[in-house]
């Protein structure tokens, strides 16, 4: 390991949902924080008949990336029985759900349980390539807005 960039992971007591994340920080050698390169990708899918789904685009996160957390994020109407998924791929042509990133949850999916207009889910990728894909519960979106982030070192 290069001396100058150490990884870390510990566990952090999440003050807003009182759940543990393990969370990864990069250091330089002294022990402090390195900056945190961040990607951040918007999908303004529009109108989404009630039950339909959609799934984005897929995002290189490049070959030899350092993300180590994902950030999706749902805005839009909100819509009993809808949930969320992060996925990721090494190839990206096998899609499978990306890493939780809580002790009790081991992929990265959300279902609120009345719908909410907006709401957020994370994970872990694993591989190069990463998509949501979100389905619909029962009331139509007009202006569904799907946004991806991916953050390194955190």
């Amino acid at each position: 390991m290069d001396e100058l960039k150490m990884m870390s992971e510990g566990t952090y007591r999440n003050p807003t949902t009182g759940r543990d994340e393990i969370r990864c920080i990069r250091c330089d050698a002294s022990g402090h924080l390195m900056g945190v390169p961040a990607l951040a990708s918007a999908f303004a899918v529009g109108a989404l008949s009630a039950n339909g789904s959609v799934t984005t685009d897929a995002v290189d996160l490049g070959e030899e990336h350092g993300y180590t957390l994902l950030l999706a994020r749902k805005s839009g109407v909100a819509s009993k029985q809808e949930a969320m998924e992060i996925q990721s791929s090494i190839d990206g042509v096998r899609w499978l759900p990306a890493a939780g990133i809580y002790p009790d949850e081991n992929v990265a999916w959300h279902k609120p349980p009345n719908g909410s207009d907006s709401f957020t889910v994370q994970g872990r990728p694993i591989g190069r390539f990463v998509r949501i894909v979100f389905q619909n519960g029962n009331t139509a979106q007009t202006e569904l807005v799907l946004e991806l982030a991916g953050l390194a070192g955190v």
